[in-house]
């Protein structure tokens, strides 16, 4: 069940800004006290496209489905055709990010049985390969940026999965920085990796049987807690669509929220478990829409849910900067009332930007959302949202008494990738945090 949502928004001039019209301003803020879960703010129940901010309820769907510490399991099962030819099927369970380094691992032990040829490699439904899963990158004409990518939650198509198994020297490349990395880490890999794939196809898991001379390899994920981390650190949308289905996708979102948790459409409803939009050409777009309150109630019920499994909410969503590279961790939200002491989630979309955290204060800890309406999210516009959000949540920390530092390490999962991917394309507003330093 979707919503469809075309919000029109008139244009505020701001006095300071006579020259140039903006639309950015805040549409809804609420703050939940912790200790009491009462809801304060400005248009609580207001229904609203909350963006990236839909990872908060990605990661409780996923967390209320998972231990923490479950890890996907991907096969390999190995049969002899002929002398050096073999097929190959690969046998998924839904890892999010099943991408060239968990193919070079796959490789590497096809190498050890002295696998060179293969035949078939085919793969079921469970298999959603991407050469990248980070970044953006080729398969032939198509370019795919998982980061930001708008697509269907069953994408990517078996039809595109083959391609891209098809791509094996494309794959092949990077397999030296695996190597290199499997090595710093102890881990023993095939030095000089090689492999031909003649053939790719789809087998779905009820049309394949376990050939009897067949051999079975194995490869893990990461564990779901650094998964989290992972998507809720640069934001990514094609992990974040994974995991929603691996989670239950909309039908058991659907009966978290409005039976279990007895909410209606008029709190909360959603497309999918990224929060980017949907192009209905001709008719509009689809969002991820929910209220403030409908948020902040979602944190306390995710913070309680990783608590319960012996965790903090900062092992699965950034710290504001703290986790330097995140979409957190720069100078849009970084400041003295909020460094170290908060931990949120960004979200961006056309028509809002959007902000929904945990912070820690002197009177106590708060959950708060933050949503500001745009009329376009061009760069300037973008940042003037940004820095209005950033200021409202300044001014919430003021007012319990100033921040806390949380006994935090940064947590980066993306080891060497410092990339932000959302919230720094737009640099802050500066004039917009001077005219409040003056006021």
């Amino acid at each position: 069940m979707v919503r469809l949502l075309q919000i029109g928004l008139a244009c505020a001039v701001l006095s300071t800004f006579a020259s140039q019209t903006f639309a950015a301003k805040i549409s809804t803020s609420c703050s939940m006290s912790e200790l009491n879960l009462d809801v304060s703010g400005k248009n609580i129940d207001q229904l609203m496209p909350i963006a990236s901010v839909s990872k908060v309820y990605t990661s409780l769907l996923a967390v209320t489905k998972f231990n923490l510490d479950y890890k996907f399991s991907t096969y390999a099962y190995v049969t002899p055709v002929s002398a050096g030819l073999y097929d190959v099927h690969i046998q998924g369970s839904g890892d999010p990010y099943f991408n060239k380094y968990k193919m070079h691992m796959i490789i590497s032990k096809l190498n050890e049985m002295k696998v060179t040829k293969v035949r078939n490699l085919s793969f079921d439904e469970n298999v959603k390969f991407l050469i990248e899963t980070d970044k953006k990158f080729n398969v032939g004409s198509v370019t795919i940026n998982p980061l930001l990518l708008k697509a269907s939650l069953d994408f990517p198509s078996a039809q595109l999965v083959r391609s891209e198994f098809m791509q094996i020297k494309q794959i092949l490349k990077s397999y030296p920085e695996t190597f290199s990395l499997a090595k710093a880490n102890g881990v023993t890999m095939f030095k000089s990796a090689d492999l031909k794939i003649l053939n790719s196809v789809f087998k779905s898991s009820a049309d394949f049987k376990i050939p009897p001379k067949s051999e079975k390899i194995f490869v893990s994920s990461q564990n779901i807690q650094t998964i989290l981390k992972s998507m809720n650190w640069n934001s990514n949308n094609y992990a974040a669509n994974r995991v929603f289905v691996d989670s239950g996708s909309l039908p058991r979102f659907e009966k978290l929220y409005y039976t279990d948790f007895k909410q209606t459409k008029n709190d909360v409803e959603f497309v999918n478990g990224s929060g980017q939009n949907h192009d209905l050409t001709g008719n509009g777009r689809l969002y991820n829409v929910a209220t403030c309150r409908n948020t902040v109630r979602t944190l306390h019920i995710l913070n309680k849910a990783v608590r319960a499994q012996k965790h903090e909410l900062q092992d699965i969503m950034s710290v504001v900067g703290s986790d330097v590279g995140s979409t957190v961790g720069g100078k849009v939200y970084k400041n003295i009332n909020t460094d170290g002491a908060v931990i949120a989630k960004s979200g961006t979309v056309g028509t809002n930007v959007a902000l929904a955290g945990y912070a820690y204060t002197k009177t106590g800890n708060y959950y708060f959302m933050i949503n500001a309406a745009v009329k376009n999210a061009s760069n300037s516009e973008a940042a003037r949202a940004r820095t209005l959000i950033a200021l409202e949540l300044q001014k919430l920390v003021k007012s319990k008494g100033g921040p806390v530092k949380i006994a935090y390490k940064s947590q980066n999962p993306l080891r060497d990738n410092v990339e932000n991917y959302e919230d720094e394309v737009a640099d802050v507003d500066a004039e917009l945090i001077k005219e409040s330093e003056t006021n």
